[in-house]
């Protein structure tokens, strides 16, 4: 067991302050590292409110030695003697180290770390700028990713350019704390009114990023409310913890006001403190709802869990890892960009959890936050079983991105974040799929021999909706 371990996250850790779903995973498997006996520095962005550092948790000191923005997706957009200052303050900390885990990577100044220590990384997102070029640009011992789906993309874009040299990725889904996420029936959440009796509760508890679906979430809002005017329709919007700080957070607040004015439903929209990790499941069990509808590519779905995990209902556009939800009556998915469907499903879930035992027993087996913290522990220290490389895509055949996905004549692509008529090649591809359940292998000889015009495959090799498979 290796003793003294370096973790990077580019992001700040605050005191008392969990600010989204990554850092929430990240500050288990810190916890986790600390519990079997690792002594732990992680080094983080500086803030105002983390200056000096802190104690995280007994063996796990915070310093934020980065003078970095820390905010996305340009972290390292600063003045140039800022990086030079963070070099020089994290050096010593690598030094120190026997094995450094670079959370989320989107690490950039990698000749700091000694020759001979182990690096490990993981990604949760392969869509900002800092994740992609960290995946292409850099290597490690071993890269773990939250989702199969997560997996399949990179293994289809950075296995077909580094081939051979690319570093084993293994899956490790993200944890629920199933005692810390379970309902809690009657409690309000802070910063909330209670509940009346005609209250429906809708809850959009994301990040202040308009592809999370802001938009979508008042709509949905604004058609539930025409279609229950019997009912009280309230949408909870948590306000981030840079809303006081950041300009572009609080525009992207007075957005939704104006959204939520245009479609008349002003007097839904409710603004929310931005919960604590204790507060959220309040939060979620004070919901009848939780909405995730946009379209930004999640690689996991973390909300999608925990709010079904505190018997609350999700319902969720089928977008990238959240097509991979279990398939269970309590989740609830529709093609994104389709309101009808999506309001459809809404007032579905509405009805209330089905099967809350079922789904818990599903997440207990699946995504167990000490299975999770075990993992990585492992990964980190190099007690994991050698992961296999996965093998490099054929010259000759091809399939379905990962990131796409086919509905009628239409495909969707994760990465132009819209739907586009392809008539003869979603055919064709549905053709591929009814045989192949699960592989959509085949050649370009074979498209084009089934009616697919020919510019057609070259706009689709072009758009990365088909890829060597």
């Amino acid at each position: 067991m290796l003793e003294r371990v370096a973790v990077v996250s580019i992001a700040p850790i605050l005191p008392g302050a969990v600010h989204g779903g990554s850092q929430r995973i990240l500050d288990g498997v810190l916890r986790g590292l600390a519990e079997a006996g690792a002594h732990v520095r992680v080094v983080c962005s500086w803030r105002p409110e983390n200056d000096g550092g802190f104690d995280l948790a007994p063996g796990v000191r915070v310093e934020p030695l980065l003078r970095l923005s820390g905010y996305f997706p340009d972290p390292w957009e600063v003045p140039p003697h800022q990086i030079l200052q963070s070099a020089e303050s994290v050096a010593p900390v690598f030094e120190w180290a026997e094995s450094v885990y670079l959370h989320a990577d989107t690490f950039y100044l990698r000749k700091l770390i000694p020759e001979g220590r182990r690096v490990v990384r993981s990604f949760h997102d392969f869509h900002y700028e800092t994740a992609l070029v960290s995946a292409f640009g850099f290597d490690a011992d071993l890269t773990i990713v939250p989702s199969d789906y997560l997996k399949r993309c990179i293994d289809a874009t950075v296995g077909a350019y580094r081939g051979a040299s690319t570093e084993p990725v293994v899956v490790i889904p993200n944890g629920i704390d199933l005692e810390a996420y379970r309902s809690r029936p009657g409690v309000t959440p802070g910063g909330v009114r209670e509940r009346r009796e005609r209250d429906l509760v809708f809850l959009w508890p994301h990040r202040p990023d308009p592809r999370k679906g802001i938009a979508d979430a008042v709509a949905i809002a604004a058609r539930s409310a025409r279609a229950l005017p019997a009912r009280n329709i309230r949408l909870l919007v948590p306000q981030h913890v840079d809303a006081a700080s950041s300009a572009e957070t609080c525009e992207f607040y007075d957005d939704a006001i104006r959204l939520a004015t245009a479609e008349g439903v002003l007097g839904s929209l409710e603004f929310t403190p931005w919960w604590s990790g204790e507060e959220t499941p309040d939060a979620y069990s004070f919901a009848d709802v939780t909405l995730c509808p946009g379209n930004f590519i999640e690689s996991f779905g973390l909300v999608a869990y925990e709010s079904l995990a505190c018997g609350t209902p999700i319902v969720a556009a089928r977008v990238g890892a959240l097509r991979d939800l279990p398939g269970h009556p309590d989740v609830h998915t529709f093609a994104y960009a389709d309101a009808d469907e999506a309001t459809k499903a809404t007032l579905i879930a509405a009805g209330g959890m089905t099967d809350p035992d079922g789904i818990r027993a599903l997440l207990s087996e699946y995504f167990s936050f000490e299975k999770m913290q075990r993992a990585y522990v492992a990964a980190i220290t190099g007690e994991m079983p050698e992961a296999t490389r996965s093998a490099s895509p054929t010259d000759d055949r091809f399939s379905l991105a990962p990131w796409c996905t086919v509905s009628g004549s239409d495909v969707y692509n994760d990465y132009g974040f819209a739907w586009t008529g392809r008539y003869e090649l979603a055919s064709f591809l549905h053709i591929v799929e009814m045989r192949q359940p699960g592989g959509q292998r085949f050649s370009l000889l074979a498209a084009t021999e089934a009616g697919v015009p020919s510019e057609q495959i070259d706009m689709a090799l072009r758009d990365g909706v088909i890829v060597r498979a």
